[in-house]
């Protein structure tokens, strides 16, 4: 038991020292996002998972991998030019890929515990569950609907673009590009009302922390295709409030939303396993 703890508590203090590299946009540990979960993976596989027990430690692999392929770039290799040459216009592959790259690990993880779940369901959900499943999923699809068309408005303004066809390119390039953490955003609505259900409150804390980094990655995957900074006077929820110029505010928060929410995911899967075989009853299963 103590083992198990110690390795949660690291896995939180290297997720802390990540997190804190963003923020100052100086790594203080560059594999310390790889270390975090792949700490998180062990206390998973030592701990022990809901059945079935492989689907949180193969999304965590999935999260490392990812971590992996962004670590950030030694700064011992130094600078070295490059020569930027104009490309093909963004289209909507383009967008898609965009905001694959930002959320599909957290995407992968969170689709698999939603089966993992889906399939221990217990009895058929209420009417106040579906209801309040549905609202919350209205209120995410209109935050990124309201950002789509913030961010097409304000291009429109500073382009002075006028013809119907370069308005709709450019629409749909935003609204292709805000797809993968808008699948983000509602997976973790769903995985949030499944474990509340089954009385996993702090699994579904770290479902709503997914949900809010899902919420960052909006701005995230519409920067590229944004012609001016976005500012708090530009119609965004999050990334417009917190503009700073020593600190990379959004992003740091972004990642310490996302690692946190990794963190209680799997350590309130556990913590309620150990609660019912303290009370000597089984209870029901939970995804």
């Amino acid at each position: 038991m103590r083992s198990r703890s110690l390795l949660l508590s690291m896995a939180g203090l290297l997720a802390a020292v990540h997190v804190a590299g963003v923020l100052t946009a100086a790594p203080i540990l560059r594999q310390a996002e790889v270390l975090a979960v792949a700490v998180l993976l062990a206390y998973a596989l030592l701990a022990g998972l809901p059945s079935p027990r492989w689907m949180a430690p193969v999304g965590l692999i999935v999260v490392a991998v990812d971590a992996w392929w962004t670590m950030p770039v030694d700064p011992a290799d130094g600078y070295r030019w490059q020569l930027l040459q104009p490309g093909p216009p963004p289209d909507f592959t383009m967008g898609l890929r965009t905001g694959l790259q930002l959320t599909w690990a957290a995407l992968v993880l969170v689709l698999l515990l939603i089966l993992t779940a889906w399939r221990q369901r217990a009895r058929r959900p209420s009417r106040r569950f579906v209801t309040g499943l549905v609202m919350a999923a209205g209120t995410v699809v209109g935050y990124a609907v309201l950002r789509v068309v913030e961010r097409h408005r304000n291009n429109m303004v500073d382009t002075g673009l006028s013809d119907d066809h370069g308005r709709q390119s450019e629409t749909g390039v935003a609204a292709a590009a805000v797809l993968a953490p808008l699948a983000l955003a509602l997976a973790a609505v769903l995985l949030a009302a499944l474990l509340v259900r089954r009385s996993h409150r702090l699994a579904a804390g770290g479902a709503v922390l997914l949900l809010v980094a899902a919420l960052f990655q909006f701005d995230a995957a519409l920067a590229p295709y944004t012609l001016l900074p976005l500012s708090p006077s530009r119609g965004t929820l999050f990334t417009g409030a917190m503009v700073s110029p020593a600190l990379v505010t959004a992003p740091a928060l972004t990642v310490a939303a996302e690692l946190a929410g990794y963190l209680l995911l799997v350590a309130g899967l556990r913590t309620r396993r150990t609660e019912r075989s303290r009370l000597g009853r089984p209870g029901p299963a939970v995804g």
